[in-house]
């Protein structure tokens, strides 16, 4: 082959990977107690479909509490998810075009590809923890950044290219929210292409929206009414609010969703996170939005004229437009032809929603901002979109916008309730009253309900008043869950603390001090409190299969700016299921010699059988009574060595009888709920057949442990129905051993 010849190869192989574009991926939020999934194309949680209102098992959207998936009565569960999906939806005219673009990037209900574009750069996963795996001290931990940073990067036909950076941290008060910095750069890049020579213009009319399809506890309207379509959860007592001051929107159940058949159980030990199977308040907030770029009245912007009261009311004193520009819910999520765009990003037609105008109940600051649409908080309640603009961008200029998702175990505290705390929204009525404006007077605000004392209100229910009772009185009888591991319990007290994470300023609690996002930086400063990190930890099997956990004592060293306190002890903890209820076994002072040799403690739980699943975890706690999360919870089976070579291998138990309750660890259940392998070599492959011979799954048995354990599951992931099993077990060296177990329901 000539060099001419292999000069033009090589050519033609650069030239391929640099129009190589990057494909769909996501990267998932697993270091706190709110988890979430994040793509590479804009989108959060799960892709937004209206037809089949599930997740897939390990792919959180807006999952809090974290690791929840059950199995409850033999029907798998795939846990608290308070999402239908998420995004963020521009538009921007280009002085080199004639037509207004869109690039809808997630969230949207009607999908269609020629204004759903997201081109993936790139996304990149940071961990700053300060312990590594191994339990030494990161030597490299920043304090003043998040533990866990996702960076998301994606070009759009409009020429804005898309950088989304997401914050979470572990420290039980900082744990319930995520915190994404969103830029918007007038790049030019229209196709994610780097064979395309980027167009970067002047925009014009630049709007961003953001919306949430929010839901309340998907385990909870999967166990009530055995569905989490969107039809369902707008007609269960599901309510929209927002609480302008502190710029937030959320949604809760009325009652929390008490479970139907086992609340007397789960309510007293805490199982499956307690009684109440939806009393997550969900919902995000803003907590910065760019005042640099917004559009001058005097420039001629398309919004002249379609927002009420533009003359008077809508125009700041430099005169912008009140942001936010737009807010409303809307039946599931706004549809992109019927509302978003007309509405919000074409900036063609009147505004769905004119601003709020009655001072006396708005007050001065937020009359001529964007009105939410109180009037239709239950029967469209899960839509929710904020939207931010117009803009005029440059080649080369950015607008920063900051959101966070925030969770909570309901919405306020009984003292706060009983003060007369009040949000936008909580009626069950869709027309107006008599007399709009009188009608924003009585029913605008509402009272917000707790889980201690239910309240009593009237609502609006199309003209006519109704009386209804919100809240419960639940933890007046029971306990909080141990998912709510610190005293930062409702979703209020959750974005008090995104404020002060993202702004350094000393906590407030903004009841009644109001929030101003487009007062502080761009950028969060993320100076906040350090608990003492939990140990690395590893698990062990003694001579006689009891559990053993061992972990060094560099924590006990750590030292970090902001430190809450001094090291004082450990606390030993083991569950059967992530959510608990988590037993304290014992209580670990340092470098107590009981514990404490060459150089590492170890505790053994001697409560333990062989084949027997248990969580456990080791949680730092400080001086003045500040745990740590737990970052080290760690699964463990109790078990003896391999067996020599392959013989008699039995299943037990056998017949297995299954029970109500958890079952099944590998799709999120009680880990005791299983069947087991027993007397098996340390390499062998299991094969489970049905009655009739076909297979029904697959085991690869490759570690030095005698028993092998079996969830019920087919290969789809399935529960297998009652009956009979036969089982064949293969050794490399072509042994063959094999039997049959009896699943009764």
């Amino acid at each position: 082959m000539g060099p001419i010849r292999k000069l033009a190869i090589l050519l033609c192989l650069l030239a391929s990977i640099g129009i190589a574009q990057m494909q769909k991926d996501y990267l998932i939020h697993k270091r706190g107690m709110l988890s979430q999934t994040v793509y590479n194309t804009g989108e959060l949680g799960r892709k937004y479909v209206t037809s089949n209102a599930n997740t897939e098992l390990g792919i959180p959207s807006l999952e809090w509490p974290a690791n929840s998936a059950t199995v409850v009565d033999a029907k798998q569960y795939s846990g608290q998810h308070n999402s239908y999906g998420g995004g963020v939806q521009i538009a921007a005219d280009r002085v080199d075009s004639t037509a207004r673009l869109y690039a809808l990037c997630g969230g949207m209900i009607d999908a269609v590809a020629e204004y759903i574009n997201s081109f993936p750069l790139s996304q990149t996963r940071i961990e700053n923890y300060p312990v590594l795996a191994d339990g030494s001290l990161n030597t490299a931990y920043n304090p003043n950044e998040a533990e866990e940073i996702i960076i998301s990067k994606w070009a759009t036909p409009v020429g804005v290219t898309i950088t989304r950076t997401s914050r979470v941290w572990s420290f039980p008060d900082y744990d319930d929210f995520i915190i994404y910095e969103y830029e918007f750069e007038n790049t030019g890049d229209l196709d994610g292409n780097p064979a395309t020579p980027a167009r970067p213009v002047r925009l014009i009319d630049f709007i961003a929206n953001f919306d949430h399809g929010l839901t309340s506890g998907k385990f909870g309207y999967d166990r009530t009414s055995n569905s989490w379509s969107p039809s369902v959860v707008e007609k269960k007592d599901y309510f929209a609010r927002f609480d302008p001051k502190r710029w937030l929107q959320y949604g809760l159940h009325r009652t929390g969703n008490p479970e139907p058949k086992y609340f007397s159980e789960w309510a007293s030990t805490g199982k499956n996170g307690g009684g109440l199977l939806t009393p997550q308040a969900a919902g995000y907030m803003v907590l910065y939005y760019d005042t640099l770029h917004l559009v001058h009245r005097r420039d001629g912007t398309k919004a002249t004229g379609i927002i009420t009261g533009a003359d008077t009311i809508s125009w700041d004193s430099n005169g912008h437009i009140k942001q936010p520009y737009y807010q409303r819910i809307e039946t599931s999520q706004m549809t992109a032809f019927g509302k978003l765009i007309p509405y919000v990003l074409d900036m063609k037609q009147a505004l769905k929603l004119g601003p709020n105008t009655n001072v006396n109940i708005f007050g001065p600051d937020w009359v001529g901002r964007a009105s939410f649409n109180w009037r239709q908080s239950n029967y469209f309640a899960i839509g929710h979109n904020i939207s931010f603009g117009p803009y005029n961008l440059n080649p080369g200029e950015k607008v920063h916008i900051t959101i966070a998702e925030v969770c909570g175990y309901g919405a306020a505290r009984a003292e706060e309730t009983e003060a007369g705390v009040k949000d936008i929204g909580g009626s069950n009525g869709q027309t107006s009253p008599p007399t709009a404006e009188s009608g924003d007077s009585l029913y605008a605000f509402y009272t917000v309900p707790n889980y201690w004392v239910p309240k009593t209100q009237k609502e609006l229910n199309k003209n006519s008043l109704n009386t209804i009772v919100f809240g419960s009185d639940y933890l007046s009888k029971y306990s909080l869950p141990d998912y709510v591991n610190s005293n930062v319990v409702t979703v209020r007290e959750v974005a008090d603390r995104a404020i002060q994470a993202y702004t350094n300023e000393p906590l407030v609690n903004h009841n009644a001090v109001q929030y101003w996002p487009e007062k502080y930086t761009e950028h969060g400063v993320y100076s906040i409190p350090i608990p003492v990190p939990a140990p690395g930890i590893t698990m062990e099997n003694t001579i006689l299969g009891e559990n053993r956990i061992v972990w060094g004592p560099q924590v006990e060293s750590f030292s970090a700016p902001r430190l809450q306190g001094t090291f004082d002890h450990y606390e030993v903890y083991k569950a059967s299921h992530p959510l608990g209820p988590w037993t304290k076994l014992v209580a670990v002072s340092k470098r107590d010699a009981q514990y404490f040799a060459d150089g590492k403690y170890q505790f053994v739980d001697k409560n333990s059988r062989i084949g027997d699943y248990f969580y456990y975890s080791v949680v730092s706690v400080d001086n003045k009574g500040n745990k740590s999360g737990r970052t080290n919870m760690t699964l463990h089976q109790s078990s003896i060595g391999a067996a020599a070579s392959l013989g008699k291998v039995f299943v037990a138990p056998n017949p297995f009888l299954v029970k109500s309750g958890q079952g099944g660890e590998s799709i999120g259940g009680d880990i005791n709920s299983q069947l087991r392998f027993y007397n098996l070599p340390r390499k062998c492959t299991i094969r489970v057949y049905s009655y009739s011979g076909q297979l029904v799954q697959t085991i690869e048995h490759d570690e030095d442990k005698i028993n092998h354990p079996y969830f019920q599951v087919t290969r789809n992931n399935q529960l297998i129905a009652a009956g009979v099993y036969f089982y064949v077990v293969d050794t490399p060296d072509g042994s063959r051993a094999h039997g049959k177990f009896v699943i009764i329901n």
